[in-house]
């Protein structure tokens, strides 16, 4: 974890400056914060009908795959990585802005801090481990000897002991906790 601290920064920077892009974009009013928010209620409007067991095991699968993806494909020379943080942080982005206008700020907040304090720390690394594979692999084909499958291991190491124990916690968090949380703030 301590060779990946710069590698997790950057996709930390590009997060936020995606975030800050999809506010921005979406005060530009055209239709498309609306049009993704309905879209996004469209396909995943089944999982509320799920029981709460479900709801976790979707939300800490889609979070747990995603993450695992953002490492292994960040073999790739972290294109991948980068593009799943980006994409992430201008959608949150544009959906906060379109949900903010409707029930203002303090609601956005108390849907996505409760388990978002976790959630996004956890892609972030993953993200992070995956754009340091994609730099080591870099290196490794331009002749540095590079040990790709210690990389990779201590990755998946850290990903089943820490990341994913923590998605799964996030996703009990965002099933059982934002939910009251949001109840209380909408009165």
């Amino acid at each position: 974890m301590k060779s990946s601290w710069k590698y997790i920064l950057i996709v930390t920077g590009i997060f936020v400056i995606s975030l800050i892009a999809g506010l921005l974009l979406s005060l530009q009013d055209v239709g498309l914060p609306e049009n993704y928010l309905e879209a996004l209620r469209e396909s995943l409007g089944w999982v509320k009908d799920l029981p709460p067991i479900g709801i976790v095991l979707f939300i800490f699968l889609n979070n747990a795959v995603k993450s695992l993806f953002a490492i292994v494909l960040g073999a790739g020379f972290g294109i991948i990585p980068i593009i799943f943080v980006g994409v992430n942080g201008l959608i949150i982005g544009l959906i906060a802005r379109e949900v903010s206008k409707e029930q203002g700020i303090i609601y956005v907040l108390a849907a996505l801090v409760p388990h978002g304090i976790i959630e996004i720390p956890m892609i972030l690394i993953s993200a992070g481990l995956g754009l340091r594979l994609g730099f080591m692999m870099y290196l490794s084909l331009k002749g540095e000897k590079k040990d790709m499958k210690f990389e990779l291991v201590g990755s998946l190491r850290l990903f089943i002991g820490v990341i994913m124990p923590l998605l799964f916690i996030s996703a009990i968090i965002e099933t059982f906790v934002t939910p009251l949380i949001i109840y209380f703030v909408s009165g």
